[in-house]
């Protein structure tokens, strides 16, 4: 490439910097610059600030920029798709999974708060298109957590009046950086990787389960990696074959994820789990609920749980250890192999890039 060459501008907003938010940053800058505002929405004090930071940074951004990029929909969403309607910019927003959900019994979704409700309607409708990573986001009969009163889930099914298009783009995946790295599996081991910081989180991510099935099965061991230490101080009676970790540094992920058998991710709610397909591409075993886009990444190579209900996960995971070496190691085999075809960081690339060009 040329030392002349300019890179075109895109513009990338999220309401905090993680992991899934800087594979997307990293593969965009191979063909693009990318900008971003470097703002936390997750403080809510700091909204108003926020808002007026983000219309003079878009002010000065807009112009020079090829297109607008938005991970998630939320109060950051809103300016952006204001901006993009004034200036002619088209602006895709990443549907991720509570901004297309509400699940008022659990203090779950963003359609579940009015005014944020309000402000994810106005951009869903404002927007170029929108860019789900999963089909349920869209709209979905939801059945897993039968106490919640609403029977289906995804956005389309709270907003059906929006005509804005949609493009489902699955999250990708470095196979290199995930895989088997010959770490010999310890038998009858789960784990589960999730930000656990509060009762919400807890019993959202499943670990209520994951502790009750600890209890049923002594000779098994479950590691939870990613719980926050001062709330972990706050629960009682943890079996002892549990072992909580509170921070893993990305790069030490994969030898844990290579010494468990099983991966467990029994979420209420969930868009599409980074961590569930990192899993399987070290060979664990999945056990998922039937909630967002889990039983597509399952399907055959593990065991999908159709109801929030202790009986049936147990069960599930009785049948699970009761097979035989050359079982497990052919369905630890078909897990990886799942992700590998399916969801390549390459087409999720392919695909951001495909809307970058065409602008819609």
């Amino acid at each position: 490439m040329s030392d002349h060459y300019i890179k075109e501008k895109i513009i990338y907003i999220y309401p905090q910097l993680v992991s899934v938010i800087k594979k997307d940053l990293q593969f965009l800058a191979d063909n693009y610059r990318v900008v971003s505002p470097d703002c936390n929405w997750t403080n809510k004090k700091m909204i108003v600030f926020n808002f007026l930071y983000q219309f003079f940074y878009l002010l000065k951004e807009i112009m020079g920029s090829k297109s607008v990029f938005v991970k998630f929909g939320g109060y950051w969403s809103f300016l952006p798709c204001v901006f993009g309607k004034i200036f002619g910019k088209p602006v895709f927003i990443i549907l991720g999974g509570t901004d297309c959900v509400s699940i008022p019994e659990l203090n779950y979704g963003s359609l579940r708060k009015t005014m944020l409700r309000f402000f994810i309607r106005l951009s869903y409708t404002l927007s170029t298109r929108l860019v789900p990573v999963a089909n349920s986001l869209v709209e979905t009969d939801y059945t897993y957590f039968p106490e919640c009163k609403y029977p289906k889930q995804g956005y389309k099914y709270f907003f059906p009046k929006i005509k804005t298009p949609n493009s489902v783009v699955y999250n990708g995946f470095n196979t290199e950086i995930w895989r088997d790295k010959n770490i010999p599996k310890k038998r009858n081991t789960f784990i589960t990787v999730a930000n656990i910081n509060s009762p919400v989180r807890f019993k959202l991510k499943g670990i209520d389960m994951m502790l009750e099935l600890a209890q049923e099965h002594e000779d098994c061991n479950f590691t939870v990696i990613g719980m926050d230490k001062g709330y972990s101080e706050t629960l009682r009676n943890v079996p002892g074959n549990v072992v909580f970790y509170e921070f893993i540094p990305s790069d030490q992920l994969p030898k844990f994820l290579n010494e468990s058998e099983f991966y467990l991710q029994l979420s209420i709610s969930e868009g599409f789990p980074n961590a569930l397909c990192e899993g399987m591409l070290c060979e664990c075993i999945p056990v998922g609920s039937n909630v967002g886009a889990i039983p597509e990444i399952i399907s055959d190579s593990g065991i999908v749980v159709q109801k929030r209900d202790f009986n049936i996960i147990n069960e599930a995971v009785k049948k699970l250890i009761s097979m035989d070496v050359a079982e497990r190691e052919k369905l630890a085999k078909r897990a990886r192999q799942k992700i590998t075809e399916n969801f390549g960081i390459e087409k999720r690339k392919r695909a951001f890039f495909s809307l970058i060009e065409t602008g819609k």
